[in-house]
C-alpha cells in the first residue's frame, strides 16, 4: 500500500465463477467476488486461500457482517477476526448489506430491515422493517437519507420524517439564460435541424467551446443522441448548464465536461458529429483542428466548425490543416468537414477466413502494436453462439460489426460498440451445427456447458457481408439483407435438384458480383449408406466430432448467382463431394476440391469399394462456370488458399485443435492459379493449420503450448530463416502461444489468438508473442482486425473461466501504451553458443526490442519461455517493477521504472545454458524422438503414451536424446531412463534394452523397420520392471537399472562429439505403459546420467561494449545511493549518484564502456558507500562482430 511494490497475484486459487467486481479488504482479509453475491477469503499477507465464505461481506472493526441467503429464513450474520459466528439475526439482506453509524440495513426481496448492533448486553435487534413493493439491490445511505435501487430502476428514498413538500419547480432556471443569438442571426431552432441533417444525428457527438449558447443549449434540449458531451474551459459556464440540464432532467444524455478543447482527448473516431463553437473556430490552430477532427466516425462523420462571419478563411485553414479523408464544404451555418470512408488503410474482414480466397489475413495496415482501448462494453454475449459451438466468427465492414447469435443476427458500431439493429429469426438450422443438445440456457450456471463441437471449422459460415448487401443461408434460400437496418431486400433460392428436389442452402461466398452457394450438404452417411457403430461409444468432447460431423461440411453442387438480381449464372456437380473449407476464389476463378473426407473413403473401402481416382481440383471461369482447368493427381488436403497477388493457389490441410477429425496436417501443394501448373510440393512437412496467407508467405498455425512449423514462401517452398536475436545465428521463424483453442487470424502487421488470454504476434517488430491481458479470445476466433480496430466482441457465452474482464471491446494504435512480449526464438538459439549481443532488463515484465532493434530480455523469467540466461546475484539482492509512466519524459522509461537492488555482484554467462543437464535429467525433447515400431516394422511417432512393450503384439520401443553433453570418452559412472507411468500395471514384464551402435544416432522416420534396422551395442541391459500403481509416478519403480554399459561405447566412438544424440531400443515381453513426450516436449522419458566430467565449450576474451542503465526508484521517500562501479575488476565509475529526489542527472544515467574484454562471463561489482545501489539494465554487444 505504502509504494505498489508487486506483492502476489493469483488468478484462479478461487475457483470458477460467474464474473463480478467486488473487492473488499480489512487488515487480515481480502474479499474477491466468486459467483453470484458471494465472495472467498484470502490472506492479505500472503494471498493464501482460506475456506471462509460470505456474501458481498461489510467489513468493520475486525467485523465481518454478511447475508446468509440460503438460510430459511434469510439470516444476517456477524463473524469475528477468526471468522468464527458471533451472532445472528433473522433478516433478508438477499439483495444488499450495508453499514451506516450503529445500524446495518438489509435490503431484501420485499422489506428493508433497520439491525442495530449489539452494545454491552444488549444483543442485535431489529429497529425497524419496511415493505419496498419489489426487491432491492443496492443501498446508499448519506445526508440522514437511505437509498434503495430496486431491480426494476426505480430509487427509494427513505429519512427518518416524512419529507416536506418539494417547492414547485421554478418556471426559469435559477442560473442566467442562454446567451442569445447575435442580432439578425437564425434562431438555434432553424440552426440545429439544418447542422443534424448533415450527417447521421445518432449515437455519440460532442460539442466544444462555449456552453452557454442558445445553439448548445437547443441541442442539449432535444438531443437525438445517445450521449451529447459538451466541453467548455469555462467552470462558471460548467456549473450553470449542468444545474439547468438536471433541473430539466436532461443531465446522462447529455454530460458537462469542464476542460479546454486541446486537453480533453475524447476517444478516437467515436462522434457521428463534432461541433466548435463560434469563438473557438475563430481561433483553432492546425493542430487543434486535427486533434478534435480525430474523433469523427469513419464512413461519413462530421465535424461542424460554426462560424458567425469569414467562412472562406476558416474553409482555408481546414483545408490547409489536411485533414484524413476530409471533405470540405460551407453551409449557412458552418464549415462542415466530412469524414468520407474508410480509414486509410484499414480493410474490411468479410467470410468465414477474411475473405473468399481464405486468406485468413486482413490487409488493415491500420491497426499496429501498441494498442490502447477505444470502448468496452456494448451487448452482452446473450447475443452470440456459445463458444465451444464454434460458430462463425464476426465480420466487419463499412464501420459495422455484423455478428450471430442463436437464430439471431446484430450488427454493432466498430468503433462504439453501440447496437445499430438486432433481428431475431425463426429458425436459422444452426442447431447441431453450431450448438447442439449439450447446450443449457443457463449463463450464470459456471457447469460445464456445451462440448466443444466443429461448427463452423467444418460448415463454414452461413452468413457474408459486403458493403451494400447481407447474404444470410436459410434453409433452401437464401436471405439478402441491407447492412444498415437488417431489413430483407430480397430472397434468391436454389435451383431444384436433379430429382426436383430443394436442397438446402450449404456453402455461401460472394466474389465479386458473384454469388456462390452450395447446392444440397454432402450427407455422407445417409447418401452412401454408411453407419459407424464404434460412435456410439463417444462421449463429451468427442461425442461433436464423429461422422455427423462431416455431413455439412461438403456440398453436392455448386451454384453461381448474379448477386444482385439472384440470376442463376452457372452450376456444375461434384463427383464426390465440394469440400467446404476448399472452395476459394480470384483471379476471375472459383477453385473448388472435389473429393470424400478420408473417414468416408475408408469406410467404403471396408465395403470393398475402390479408392477413387477422380479427387480433383477445378478451376471455374467466375461468371460463366466453364471449366478452366482440372488436376486429378496429388489430392490429398482439405483446405484451399489462393493468393490474388502472386496468382497462386496452395492445397494444404487444416488439421488443428477443435477442427474436424479428417484434417489433413501433412504436405503440401502451390500452383498457378491461370494453368495449374504444378509450382512445388512438400509431402512430408507436418504442420498445425489452417495456413495464413500473408503477402509472400504461408504462415502455418500453432496448437497449445507448441511452436508452429514455421514460414514458406508461396512461390518457392523455400522456409523463412531469421537471425537469433541472442547469437545471430539463422533458425527458422517461428511462433508459439500458451493454451488456446481457436485459430490463428492475421493483419498487415500483427497475428492475434488465443494464448491464454487474448494474445499476439508482432509481425512488424517480430518482438514475439505478447497478451493485451484481462479478457479472454473466443473458442472461435474473435480477434478480428478490420477498419482499423481490432475487433474483440464477447465470444465467451457459457464460459466460466475465470478472467478478469468479461465484455465486449474495441484496441486501437496508442504508441504511448506499454507492450511487452515473449520471444519465441531468443530461447531457441543452439545451446553453448556465444551471445553476440544481449539486453537484460532487470524487473521487468516481459522482453522488449528498443527502437533500434535491440531485444531487452526480462530477468528474472516470469513472463514464458525465453532465453535461458545463466545470472547470477548475491543473496541480498532484490527486483522491483513500476509502470513506465513514472519514467515518463526519459528515454526508454520502460528500462528505467524497473530494476534490481542491493545488487553488489552480477554475473552474465556469455553461453546460454541449458534447460536441462545430464547430471539432473535430459528428456525426450520432441513428439518424435520416440517411436514405436509394431510386429510388421510400421513405425509410429507422436503416439499417445509409450507401451513397453506390448500393444497386440510386441513392440520396439525406440528413444532418442539430444544434445549430450559428453566428450569423447568420457568417464560414465551410472546412467538410467526415469520414466513417468501413464497407466497402472502389475503383470510380470522382463525389458531388454540396447542403444544403437552409433556415434550419432539419426532422427526417426517412419520408414518401414526404421528402429530394427538399427546397429545394436552388443551390450544389453534386462529390466523387470516392479508393480506400477498409480498413473503419474516418477519412482525408482520407473526407473531402468544402470545403462552406463550400454553409454561407454556409445561415447567411444569415432564420430561421437559432444552435444550428439543417442537412441535406445528396448524390447522384451510384458507390458508397462508409460507416458510419451508431449507436443510440447514434456512428459517424456528422462535420461540420467553421472559422469566425472561434463563437456563445455569454453570461450576466449574478445571486446565487447557493455552499456548499464541506472535508476532510482521513482518514490517520493525513497533515499539516494552512492556507489562505486567495477567492471571485469576494473572500476570505471567512482562515487556515482543516484537520487530520486535529486537534480534530472542523479535521478538516472546511461553509461557506456567500450573494450571491455569478456570470456566466460560478464561481471559487474557495484560498492555501495551510502545508500542501496541501483540497476536497471545490462546491454551487451560483441565488437567486433564475429566472422
Amino acid at each position: 500500500r505504502r509504494d505498489g511494490t508487486f506483492r502476489y497475484f493469483e488468478i484462479n486459487a478461487g475457483g470458477k465463477g460467474t464474473g463480478g467486481s467486488f473487492v473488499a479488504a480489512d487488515q487480515q482479509h481480502f474479499y474477491v467476488h466468486t459467483r453470484h453475491k458471494g465472495t472467498r477469503a484470502f490472506a492479505l499477507a500472503n494471498g493464501a486461500k482460506t475456506t471462509f465464505r460470505a456474501n458481498e461481506p461489510v467489513l468493520a472493526d475486525g467485523h465481518v457482517y454478511s447475508a446468509a441467503v440460503d438460510a430459511d429464513p434469510p439470516q444476517v450474520r456477524a463473524y469475528g477476526p477468526d471468522h468464527k459466528l458471533e451472532w445472528e439475526i433473522a433478516a433478508d439482506a438477499t439483495g444488499d448489506l450495508i453499514l451506516s453509524g450503529d445500524h446495518l440495513y438489509a435490503a431484501g426481496q420485499q422489506h428493508l430491515t433497520a439491525i442495530r448492533l449489539p452494545a454491552g448486553d444488549r444483543p442485535a435487534e431489529i429497529s425497524w422493517q419496511l415493505a419496498t413493493g419489489e426487491p432491492v439491490e443496492r443501498l446508499l445511505a448519506a445526508s440522514g437519507t437511505l437509498f434503495a435501487v430496486t431491480r426494476s430502476g426505480a430509487i427509494q428514498a427513505y429519512g427518518a420524517a416524512p419529507p416536506e413538500p418539494a417547492p414547485a419547480p421554478p418556471t426559469a432556471p435559477p442560473t442566467a439564460p442562454p446567451t442569445a443569438p447575435p442580432t439578425g442571426s437564425p434562431p438555434p431552432t432553424k440552426i440545429v435541424p439544418r447542422l443534424l441533417q448533415a450527417g447521421d444525428a445518432a449515437g455519440y457527438a460532442l460539442w466544444y467551446g462555449a456552453a452557454d449558447g442558445p445553439v448548445p443549449a437547443a441541442l442539449a434540449a432535444d438531443s437525438p443522441f445517445v450521449q451529447l458531451a459538451i466541453v467548455d474551459h469555462d467552470a462558471t459556464r460548467v456549473d450553470r448548464l449542468r444545474r439547468r440540464l438536471d433541473a430539466t432532467g436532461l443531465y446522462g444524455r447529455v454530460t458537462v465536461h469542464r476542460s479546454a478543447a486541446h486537453t480533453f482527448r475524447a476517444p478516437q473516431y467515436v462522434a457521428n458529429m463534432v461541433f466548435l463553437g463560434p469563438a473557438l473556430t475563430a481561433t483553432a490552430d492546425r493542430q487543434l483542428l486535427t486533434d478534435l477532427y480525430r474523433s469523427v466516425r469513419p464512413y461519413g462523420g462530421v465535424m461542424h466548425l460554426l462560424t458567425s462571419g469569414e467562412q472562406r478563411a476558416v474553409m482555408a485553414r481546414v483545408v490547409a490543416a489536411e485533414l484524413e479523408q476530409a471533405e470540405v464544404e460551407l453551409t449557412p451555418d458552418s464549415v462542415l468537414v466530412r469524414r468520407v470512408g474508410a480509414l486509410p488503410g484499414s480493410a474490411d474482414w468479410t467470410h468465414q477466413y477474411g475473405d473468399i480466397a481464405n486468406t485468413i489475413k486482413s490487409d488493415d495496415r491500420r491497426v499496429k502494436l501498441p494498442l490502447g482501448l477505444l470502448w468496452f462494453g456494448g451487448n452482452r454475449n446473450t447475443d452470440i453462439l456459445p463458444r465451444h459451438g464454434h460458430g462463425p466468427p464476426e465480420q466487419v465492414v463499412g464501420g459495422r460489426l455484423f455478428i450471430q447469435g442463436i437464430n439471431q443476427l446484430s450488427a454493432r458500431d466498430v468503433y462504439t460498440g453501440r447496437v445499430l439493429w438486432k433481428r431475431d429469426f425463426q429458425d436459422l438450422g444452426t442447431a447441431d451445427v453450431y450448438y447442439d443438445t449439450t447446450y443449457k440456457d443457463a449463463p450464470l450456471d459456471p457447469s460445464y456447458n456445451q462440448v466443444h463441437i466443429p461448427g463452423a471449422n467444418g460448415r463454414g459460415t452461413n452468413y457474408v457481408v459486403t458493403p451494400d448487401r447481407l447474404y444470410l443461408a436459410v434453409g433452401d434460400h437464401c436471405l439478402v439483407l441491407d447492412p444498415a437496418s437488417g431489413a430483407t431486400r430480397q430472397e434468391i433460392s436454389l435451383p431444384p435438384d436433379a430429382q426436383g428436389e430443394r436442397r438446402q442452402w450449404a456453402f455461401l461466398g460472394v466474389y465479386q458480383d458473384v454469388l456462390l452457394g452450395g447446392l444440397g450438404f454432402a450427407r455422407y452417411r445417409d447418401r452412401k449408406k454408411l453407419a459407424f457403430e464404434n460412435e456410439e461409444k463417444l462421449r463429451g468432447n468427442r461425442a461433436g466430432f464423429g461422422s455427423k460431423s462431416l455431413d455439412r461440411a461438403g456440398s453436392l453442387a455448386l451454384v453461381g448467382f448474379d448477386r444482385f438480381s439472384g440470376k442463376q449464372l452457372w452450376k456444375i456437380d461434384a463427383l464426390h463431394s465440394f469440400w467446404h473449407n476448399g472452395i476459394v476464389a480470384g483471379g476471375g476463378q472459383v477453385f473448388c476440391l472435389d473429393k470424400n473426407p478420408q473417414l468416408i473413403e475408408d469406410a467404403l473401402k471396408r465395403r470393398g469399394e475402390a479408392s477413387p481416382d477422380t479427387y480433383r481440383i477445378v478451376a471455374l471461369d467466375h461468371r460463366t462456370g466453364a471449366l478452366q482447368w482440372q488436376r486429378s493427381d496429388g489430392i490429398f488436403g482439405t483446405w484451399l488458399g489462393y493468393s490474388e497477388t502472386h496468382d497462386l493457389l496452395l492445397q494444404a490441410g487444416a488439421s488443428g485443435s477443435d477442427r474436424l477429425r479428417v484434417e489433413v496436417g501433412r504436405g503440401m501443394a502451390v500452383y498457378a492459379g491461370r494453368t495449374g501448373e504444378l509450382r512445388w510440393k512438400k509431402d512430408q512437412l507436418k504442420y498445425a493449420g489452417p495456413c495464413i496467407l500473408h503477402n509472400d508467405w504461408i504462415l502455418t498455425n500453432a496448437n497449445s503450448y507448441a511452436d508452429s512449423a514455421g514460414a514458406f514462401r508461396i512461390d518457392t517452398g523455400a522456409q523463412k530463416q531469421v537471425p537469433n536475436p541472442l547469437t545471430g545465428e539463422l533458425l527458422p521463424w517461428k511462433i508459439t502461444r500458451t493454451y488456446g483453442c481457436n485459430n490463428i487470424l492475421a493483419s498487415e502487421h500483427l497475428l492475434t489468438f488465443r494464448s491464454g488470454a487474448a494474445g499476439f504476434y508482432d509481425l512488424s517488430n517480430d518482438s514475439g508473442t505478447g497478451n493485451f491481458g484481462g479478457f479472454k479470445s473466443g473458442c472461435t476466433s474473435n480477434l478480428v482486425i478490420a477498419n482499423g480496430v481490432l475487433n474483440a466482441p464477447d465470444y465467451t457465452r457459457t464460459c466460466s473461466c475465470a478472467y478478469q474482464n468479461q465484455t465486449s471491446l474495441a484496441l486501437v494504435h496508442m504508441p504511448d501504451v506499454d507492450l511487452w512480449t515473449v520471444h519465441p526464438l531468443a530461447g531457441a538459439a543452439s545451446k553453448q553458443r556465444r551471445i553476440q549481443q544481449l539486453g537484460i532488463n532487470f524487473g521487468a515484465p516481459g522482453d522488449r526490442r528498443d527502437a533500434t532493434g535491440r531485444l531487452w530480455l526480462e530477468y528474472p523469467r516470469l513472463a514464458g519461455a525465453s532465453a535461458r540466461l545463466s545470472v547470477k546475484l548475491n543473496a541480498e539482492a532484490r527486483f522491483y517493477r513500476h509502470h513506465s509512466s513514472t519514467m515518463t519524459g526519459r528515454k526508454q522509461p520502460w528500462i528505467l521504472a524497473s530494476g534490481v537492488a542491493g545488487a553488489r555482484d552480477v554475473r552474465i554467462a556469455m553461453q546460454l545454458r541449458d534447460e536441462f543437464e545430464l547430471a539432473t535429467g535430459l528428456p525426450v525433447a520432441s513428439a518424435d524422438d520416440d517411436a514405436e515400431e509394431d510386429e510388421n516394422g510400421k513405425v509410429h511417432l507422436r503416439s499417445g503414451d509409450l507401451e513397453l512393450v506390448e500393444n497386440s503384439g510386441a513392440q520396439l520401443i525406440g528413444l532418442r536424446f539430444n544434445d549430450l553433453r559428453l566428450a569423447p570418452g568420457a568417464k560414465i559412472r551410472e546412467a538410467y531412463i526415469q520414466f513417468t507411468s501413464q497407466q497402472t500395471g502389475d503383470e510380470p514384464a522382463n525389458l531388454i534394452i540396447a542403444a544403437q551402435n552409433s556415434g550419432h544416432a539419426e532422427p526417426f522416420r517412419e520408414d518401414s523397420h526404421d528402429l530394427s534396422i538399427r546397429p545394436k551395442t552388443t551390450a544389453e541391459v534386462s529390466w523387470n520392471p516392479a508393480e506400477w500403481k498409480k498413473s503419474g509416478e516418477s519412482t525408482t519403480a520407473q526407473r531402468t537399472p544402470d545403462l552406463a554399459p550400454l553409454l561407454r561405447p556409445v561415447v567411444g566412438h569415432a564420430d561421437w562429439r559432444a552435444g550428439n544424440s543417442v537412441v535406445f531400443l528396448i524390447s522384451g515381453t510384458g507390458q508397462r505403459i508409460a507416458r510419451a513426450c508431449a507436443a510440447n516436449g514434456k512428459g517424456g522419458a528422462q535420461l540420467v546420467v553421472t559422469a566425472e566430467e561434463y563437456a563445455t565449450r569454453p570461450l576466449s576474451a574478445e571486446p565487447h561494449r557493455v552499456r548499464l542503465v541506472f535508476s532510482a526508484p521513482p518514490l517520493a521517500d525513497a533515499p539516494g545511493a552512492v556507489f562505486n562501479v567495477y567492471l571485469q575488476g576494473r572500476r570505471v565509475l567512482s562515487r556515482f549518484e543516484l537520487n530520486a529526489a535529486g537534480p534530472a542527472a542523479s535521478q538516472s544515467a546511461v553509461h557506456t564502456f567500450d573494450d571491455v574484454q569478456i570470456a566466460e562471463e560478464l561481471q559487474i561489482r557495484l560498492e555501495p558507500i551510502a545508500g542501496e545501489t541501483q540497476l536497471s539494465g545490462v546491454e551487451v554487444v560483441r565488437s567486433p562482430p564475429a566472422p
